[in-house]
């Protein structure tokens, strides 16, 4: 830049860098300055912002959100120890309760430990029952993708029984229902039963029941369930 200076009635013509006279401006400008810094600040700030916030999906980090790839069932071993007829976590209906391997010959307890089963099992008596249990679903409703909700069940029993699990989400409003039922026929083999359910973007609660079938006409029950796992995760 050139800057025109008067010395003893004449003008001298000098050259002085833009970079020397802006400092010179910040020393005698402080106010100016300190709102330029800032200015500079925000501007550097905001792209990252931008692109932050463009590279999470809406949905995927919503706060208080039920989590994925979890178990979400309470108790679903049975290994809490029941301190009545009821059994923790779960809503009974029938004739169903929490035995320990080894109280009969049958199962043996090494369906405990071939299955990882822990020490207790759920159990049917001289006729049918089930459990259900309900868990809420909260903080997916806005995603952009799919998800499943998943039930499995180990199990076992003599021929002639079988088990029915099954998955129901539901939501606020009429008919915002969906079911999926799965039943198996026992077979004389410890096997694991498995349902699986897309959920709606409306899904705030889900349900899963494991039912335990006599064998009709039979005077005892001789079917066991164990390790029941809900999982949640993206399709």
């Amino acid at each position: 830049m050139v800057v025109q200076h008067r010395t003893g009635g004449r003008s001298i013509l000098s050259v002085r860098s833009v970079t020397e006279l802006e400092r010179q401006d910040v020393i005698h400008r402080p106010r100016a300055t300190a709102a330029l810094f800032v200015a500079m600040l925000l501007a550097a700030a905001a792209p990252a912002a931008g692109r932050a916030a463009h590279a999470t999906p809406p949905g995927t980090t919503v706060a208080g959100s039920t989590p994925l790839d979890t178990n979400l069932l309470r108790n679903g071993g049975f290994e809490t120890v029941p301190t009545d007829a009821s059994i923790p976590g779960w809503t009974v209906i029938g004739d169903v309760h929490v035995e320990k391997f080894g109280t009969r010959p049958w199962p043996s307890p090494a369906y405990g430990k071939k299955w990882d089963g822990g020490k207790r099992y759920l159990a049917c008596g001289s006729t049918s029952g089930l459990v259900r249990q309900t868990v809420s679903f909260a903080g997916w409703s806005g995603r952009s993708f799919k998800l499943k909700a998943h039930l499995q069940a180990d199990f076992g029993g003599t021929i002639g029984h079988s088990i029915r699990v099954s998955i129901r989400a539901t939501g606020s409003g009429p008919d915002r229902v969906v079911e999926t039922l799965k039943a198996l026929d026992i077979t004389d083999h410890y096997k694991r039963a498995v349902a699986t359910l897309g959920l709606p973007q409306w899904a705030d609660h889900i349900e899963v029941t494991v039912a335990l079938l006599g064998k009709a006409g039979g005077t005892r029950c001789r079917m066991v369930a164990d390790t029941v796992k809900l999982i949640v995760f993206r399709a």
